[in-house]
């Protein structure tokens, strides 16, 4: 018969198993390549515990052994072994307002090949973009040999990600639309619904910011806009979901478009795409139907306007920068998007945050740009898939 702490010993022994088989893949993840001594040493775990996950990761196909190394001491030469970063990918899904973005992302954060993009030319129901949406994963599940983790699917806007079901997409339309169901299990995998602003720092935290970063603030600028808070490197969510919604953000500028929240002067009216976009029109300087990559290309090329307005786009971005320093204080604050198409832009923003400012700080330290690149809203959907599987690969994989 057997004793009644048999059960809790034995669901210890599991926990630990799962932290030591987790903590070894995240090992190799951010330090590379290691043989299994080295692992040993730097997890403080046995030779034997070390070499018994190591052969259950490699049996998974997880793991996999490169070229022998020579050894220290004249004994064995020592084998590292390398995540099987080709063997498992996640399907990540970004839906933006003129597109959805579709790629596979490896184990290592990587994009596999080129995303898909599916212009939207205006059809935004959400069954229609599901639907279109499932139809190109299957394609690309099918021309990989890859194992495919899970799906990550993701909109800037309030997402409940334990339901799935995105709660409020201005831009898009979209109130209470329940992914899950509309899905009906055509993504491979495990499912996750996640905003992209909150999906954007999950990628920074695996694969971007620096990991002495504490505390930091990501802004997501673009045709909409939304920011993410991480606290301890912890995502805070916020009640209903509704951290980081400074889209109407109130500023000292003048709109530059109507806005849907009724007031003059908010940051989507002011520092949006569109905003600055029909402010180029009005200008003369694009034409009906172009884009701000369109603006950019002008600025780039030395036309004055075009450089005007995208700094004083900058500007704007600058001083809702200020506002979320003061009230939060984060270690950094992070800019993606848009405005970073012209790299040299990060100054002005830099630069209306030490005009408004009451306090030191060091600009070019706590403003910084994005270490992702323009792969960063597929691969951060991506990543939602991949933190589940770095904290439990088996309970993914079977």
């Amino acid at each position: 018969m057997r004793s009644p702490s048999a059960a809790p010993r034995a669901a210890v022994t599991l926990d630990v198993r799962r932290h030591n088989v987790a903590a070894l893949l995240r090992a190799l993840l951010r330090e590379g390549p290691a043989p299994r001594i080295d692992l040993a040493e730097r997890l403080s775990l046995s030779s034997g515990a070390t070499t018994r996950i190591t052969a259950e990761l490699t049996r998974a196909g997880l793991l996999e052994e490169l070229p022998a190394l020579p050894s220290r001491d004249a004994g064995r030469p020592r084998v590292p072994l390398d995540l099987a970063s080709a063997r498992f990918h996640a399907v990540g899904i970004h839906v933006g307002l003129r597109r959805t973005t579709i790629g596979l992302v490896d184990l290592r954060g990587r994009l596999v090949g080129e995303p898909v993009r599916i212009a939207h030319d205006g059809e935004l129901d959400p069954a229609v973009v599901v639907a279109e949406a499932a139809e190109r994963v299957a394609e690309l599940a099918a021309d990989t040999s890859a194992r495919i983790l899970g799906t990550g699917f993701t909109t800037v806007g309030r997402v409940d990600v334990a339901s799935g079901r995105i709660r409020e997409q201005d831009v898009l339309g979209w109130t209470d639309v329940d992914i899950p169901d509309l899905a009906a299990g055509r993504f491979p995998g495990l499912l996750v619904v996640e905003s992209t602003q909150r999906a954007l720092c999950r990628a920074e935290m695996w694969f971007g910011a620096d990991q002495g970063v504490q505390d930091f603030v990501h802004l997501f600028i673009g045709n909409v806009i939304g920011a993410g808070l991480v606290i301890g490197r912890e995502l805070y969510h916020g009640q209903g979901e509704g951290a980081g919604q400074i889209a109407h953000l109130p500023l000292s500028r003048p709109a530059q478009m109507p806005c849907e929240c009724g007031r003059g002067g908010c940051l989507m009216s002011v520092a949006g795409d569109r905003a600055v976009v029909g402010r180029a029109v009005r200008e003369g300087l694009l034409r009906e139907g172009q884009s701000v990559h369109d603006l950019a290309e002008l600025a780039r090329g030395g036309d004055a306007l075009a450089d005007y307005l995208l700094r004083d786009r900058a500007r704007a971005i600058g001083e809702a920068v200020v506002i979320v320093m003061d009230l939060l204080a984060p270690d950094q604050v992070i800019i993606f998007g848009t405005p970073l198409l012209v790299p040299d832009h990060i100054t002005e923003i830099r630069g209306e945050a030490r005009r408004w400012v009451r306090r030191e700080f060091d600009a070019d330290k706590v403003i910084k740009p994005s270490a992702l690149d323009d792969n960063a809203p597929v691969i951060s959907a991506a990543t939602c898939v991949l933190e589940r599987f770095y904290a439990d690969p088996f309970a993914l994989i079977g």
